[in-house]
C-alpha cells in the first residue's frame, strides 16, 4: 500500500484514532499529546499495520509519518518478550532521536516500556547497558547497529517490526549494503 500525501481524506469522512484501531495506553497518550484527527499518512498506515500488512508510506516532513509507524508498534507489543519486537531504522543520529522521543511520548502509558536509540556519537558502555535492559523497541542508525550485531548484543529472534524511516534518505547516503545485512 502507499499512501501519498496529496490525498486527504474529507474532514466529514476522516476517522478516528479509536476507529483506526488505537486502543488503551496508546490512545490515552495521543489524547494527552492533543491528537484529535488523524493524518492522511495515519489514516492510509495505520489499519493495514495493525493487521500486520507490509506498507510503503510517502508523506512530507510534519504530516506525522512517524505516529503512522510507531502507534501501530505501541499497539502490537508484547510486555512479556524480552528481546526487541521493533527495529526502526533512521539515515541520521538526529532522525533516530526524534524518533525515540516521540516513541516514547506515544507509549507513556506503557508501563515499563523501553525505547533504545542506538547511535554514532553514544559511548558503547552506555548502549550496551541500555542494550541489556532487554529494550521492546530499538531505534538505531545501520552503522552502529551493525557493531552491536556483529558483537553478539543484540538478539533479534522475536523481532517481528521492521521499520526504515526515510528509506530514500538511507539510499541516498550510500547505505543498501548495510541495510541488506542488517534485514538478512
Amino acid at each position: 500500500m502507499t499512501q501519498d500525501e496529496n490525498t486527504t481524506p474529507d474532514a466529514d469522512t476522516t476517522p478516528s484514532f479509536e476507529e483506526l484501531g488505537i486502543t488503551g495506553p496508546v490512545l490515552a497518550a495521543i489524547r494527552d499529546l492533543g491528537y484529535e484527527t488523524p493524518s492522511p499518512i495515519q489514516v492510509a498506515t495505520i489499519p493495514p499495520l495493525l493487521a500486520g500488512r507490509d506498507v510503503v508510506g510517502q508523506a512530507q516532513t510534519g504530516t506525522g509519518k512517524t505516529a503512522a509507524f510507531a502507534l501501530p508498534i505501541l499497539e502490537h507489543l508484547d510486555m512479556n518478550q524480552k528481546s526487541p519486537q521493533a527495529l526502526v531504522l533512521a539515515p541520521t543520529r538526529e532522525l533516530a532521536l526524534q524518533v525515540t522521543a516521540a516513541t516514547e511520548k506515544y507509549g507513556r502509558h506503557i508501563r515499563h516500556l523501553k525505547a533504545v536509540a542506538i547511535l554514532g556519537g553514544m559511548p558503547y558502555p552506555k548502549q550496551m547497558m541500555l542494550l541489556a535492559h532487554n529494550p521492546e523497541i530499538l531505534v538505531a542508525t545501520p552503522g552502529r547497529l551493525i557493531d552491536h550485531m556483529e558483537s553478539g548484543r543484540i538478539d533479534f529472534s522475536e523481532l517481528q517490526m521492521l521499520v526504515l524511516d526515510e528509506a530514500d534518505r538511507m539510499l541516498d547516503m550510500g547505505f543498501i549494503e548495510d541495510i541488506e545485512k542488517i534485514v538478512a
